[in-house]
């Protein structure tokens, strides 16, 4: 066939076996306008040198981690500090010299970028046939060949060139690949685009950060940022946020690669780059020092230019500090530490085009004992891909645990039990068991890794069993309590619709006379779990002080020199629309707002009154304050951007279901249950009702949710 012209496959076969992936070699070209042309090779991650070998025999690869190994193959070729310099650092990205080649036919990077809009396309030469990608892609391979990148033996991974992306078997296997390639890959370069909206000053404005809060002067940077917005120069602001509102922060997929790539990453607009660390660092120096101040320094930037958007797209930013640095900073805190939750979080953040890959963009985060038990399969139905997710969970932590995250409320209308990984009311911040976002010159960084602060259950064990077609789930538990009235639910996240409110009919309090209900309140309040996931004491009573507007606050805070509180005009609409809403919330012989004031004490604790203050900020997201016949409070599910009768409605059920450490919500259809999501009851949450069960107070059931 070849002697009549036709040529080879372009995709033949992989043996997975050996390891063996296609890599990219980006020929070199004399013409800015020439079109670009690119050679495929089948490399085995198997055939490493022989001086690779010895090297690993000697180091003993399971002493560290695969970032260490490629650090210390480093030094084994050239001194320190030659070899954690920046120019080699910043050379060995996209061209580090032979020497350092591990493998037999050379080394490779991978490239982590925006797939971007389909239907906008440019043409390659790829082996000989015409090929057309991205225009995203044909920007990056065109840069790559200007500076003479990938043209020898270090080649490039590039996921939709290098995967038969036709072939859904070899892409099923791919991806399960994935975690290999990216922590295999010499470096991962992340292409954010070509260069443009000052991206180099963005680049260096992070760069300076970086090095302000190494130098440990951040605060003093502040003050002067403070007394003038332009003190650094003009448009860097503007500049870093046009960076962080670009499509790669918000592909799902960048998740996995950039954690992945770890050390590795380099970041890159057109030919301007950033070390990975370096950007943590100044993106964290950013967060925990001048969060305040950014909007000053933004706004001045705007009005100097006189147009461009006067917000920040604080979400990439959040996603950055608290997901993608600290999970690519320490190996340790992915696989078994990554809870069920911050997973549904971090698919929450953005988006991919296809259902599926909410699920198997992450695998490569999960503990390996689900990872196997998710096989990547694009024929499935996507309801039926989050329902086996749902249960690789449990079957492989041995936990209900889940369960928090059904309800029957998602678009993919699967089983009530099986979180939807596309429901839209998830919202970041809003766990009990997450840190706290507070400023860091009042508390301690806390400890990032996943826990579970409830224990509902106590020592319990479920006894799950799932139905021949995996769509329905028995376990053992007990109806605990029935709900009896509601709070204003969200309409949105900005905004509560009192005429939703549920008042409850002769509700009691379980807790004892006003100061023992007014405890058990400002316990709810903050969920009982304050920094570092503490319970709440007496000082937390703060929070019947704390002002119901920002303009009855801010004097009060400014006046004490508060200067976080202060600065949450912003922010503040929360506790503001959550009180006006719900002041006339009965209970019992008093409504809610009885139990407040708008001022402060004198002597007041800034401590205390930003913990309250961010503690009910978490607690409040996606929850609606709830009532029970047995005469507790708690809060329930909301479903913010659901229909008036897509709620929690009184007469849903309690229930405590062994294995899970917070009660559910749940809701009888028939014989079966439906699960409506978490519930917070004060007063249940550390096992008190495994206690009256035993004393015969309640009845174990075998519920069935469908």
């Amino acid at each position: 066939m070849a002697s009549l012209g036709i040529p080879p496959p372009l995709y033949e076969g992989l043996d997975e076996t050996r390891r063996e992936i296609r890599l990219l070699k980006v020929l070199a070209g004399t013409s800015d306008a020439q079109i670009i042309h690119c050679r495929l090779e089948t490399c085995s991650l198997d055939d490493i040198s022989p001086d690779y070998e010895g090297f690993e025999s000697v180091s003993g690869p399971t002493d560290y981690t695969g970032r260490e190994l490629i650090a210390r193959w480093t030094t084994c070729h050239v001194p320190e500090p030659l070899a954690s310099s920046a120019p080699l650092k910043r050379t060995n990205a996209t061209k580090p010299a032979s020497m350092f080649h591990r493998f037999k036919w050379g080394d490779f990077a991978a490239l982590s970028y925006v797939w971007g809009n389909p239907g906008d396309t440019r043409p390659i030469r790829l082996n000989d046939r015409h090929v057309r990608v991205t225009a995203n892609l044909e920007s990056a391979l065109r840069e790559f060949r200007q500076q003479g990148e990938f043209d020898g033996s270090f080649l490039l991974w590039v996921d939709a060139l290098c995967i038969n992306q036709e072939d859904l078997d070899e892409r099923a296997r791919q991806i399960r690949r994935m975690r290999d390639i990216y922590e295999s890959a010499w470096t991962v370069i992340s292409w954010l685009g070509e260069e443009g909206q000052r991206s180099d000053l963005a680049l260096q404005l992070v760069r300076d950060l970086a090095t302000f809060d190494d130098l440990g002067c951040v605060e003093e940077v502040e003050e002067m940022l403070r007394m003038d917005p332009h003190f650094f120069g003009k448009m860097q602001w503007m500049a870093l946020q046009d960076l962080m509102d670009r499509p790669y922060w918000f592909r799902l997929w960048v998740i996995q690669e950039i954690i992945m790539g770890s050390t590795a990453t380099w970041i890159r607009c057109g030919r301007s780059m950033i070390e990975w660390t370096t950007f943590c660092a100044g993106i964290a120096a950013l967060q925990k020092h001048l969060w305040l101040v950014k909007d000053w320094c933004l706004r001045s930037d705007v009005a100097a230019k006189g147009q461009g958007q006067t917000t920040w797209m604080t979400s990439s930013l959040h996603l950055v500090y608290q997901d993608l640095a600290p999970l690519s900073k320490d190996s340790s805190l992915r696989g078994d530490k990554v809870g069920f939750g911050r997973l549904l979080d971090l698919a929450n953040s953005a988006g991919c085009s296809n259902q599926r890959d909410k699920i198997y963009s992450l695998v490569g985060l999960m503990p390996a004992a689900v990872a196997v038990r998710l096989q990547p399969d694009y024929t499935l139905p996507v309801a039926a891909v989050y329902a086996s997710t749902t249960r690789a969970f449990i079957e492989a932590l041995d936990t209900l645990e889940p369960l928090r995250e059904g309800n029957p409320w998602g678009p993919c209308n699967g089983p009530s039990w099986v979180a939807d990984w596309l429901w839209r009311g998830r919202i970041r911040h809003s766990r009990p068991e997450a840190p706290l976002w507070v400023p860091s010159y009042l508390f301690s960084p806390e400890d990032d890794s996943a826990h579970i602060p409830y224990n509902a259950a106590g020592d319990t064990k479920h006894d799950s069993v799932f139905s021949d077609d995996g769509l329905m789930l028995s376990c053992t538990g007990f109806i605990a309590d029935r709900i009896t009235g509601l709070s204003a639910r969200e309409v949105g996240y900005f905004h509560w619709d009192s005429e939703s409110i549920s008042a409850p009919k002769d509700w009691l309090s379980i807790y004892g006379d006003w100061p023992d209900t007014a405890e058990a309140l400002c316990r709810t309040l903050v969920a009982d779990r304050v920094q570092g996931s503490a319970k709440a004491a007496y000082r937390h009573m703060a929070i019947f002080h704390l002002p119901s507007t920002f303009q009855s606050a801010v004097p009060q805070f400014s006046r004490r020199g508060w200067s976080f509180l202060s600065g949450q005009e912003g922010y503040y609409f929360r506790w503001e629309g959550f009180r006006a809403a719900n002041r006339n919330f009965p209970l019992g012989d008093l409504v809610l707002g009885d139990f407040f004031d708008n001022d402060i004490p004198p002597g007041a604790s800034e401590f205390d009154y930003t913990e309250v203050y961010s503690c009910f900020d978490r607690t409040a997201k996606k929850r609606r304050l709830m009532t029970t016949e047995r005469g507790y409070i708690g809060w329930a599910p909301d479903n913010m951007y659901g229909e008036a009768d897509e709620q929690v409605m009184p007469g849903d059920l309690i229930a405590i279901i062994f294995g899970c450490s917070t009660p559910l919500a749940i809701r009888p259809r028939g014989s079966y249950f439906q699960v409506l999501g978490e519930a917070y009851v004060q007063g249940l949450m550390d096992g008190e009702a495994i206690e009256d069960l035993r004393k015969g107070t309640f009845h174990t059931q075998r519920f069935i949710f469908a």
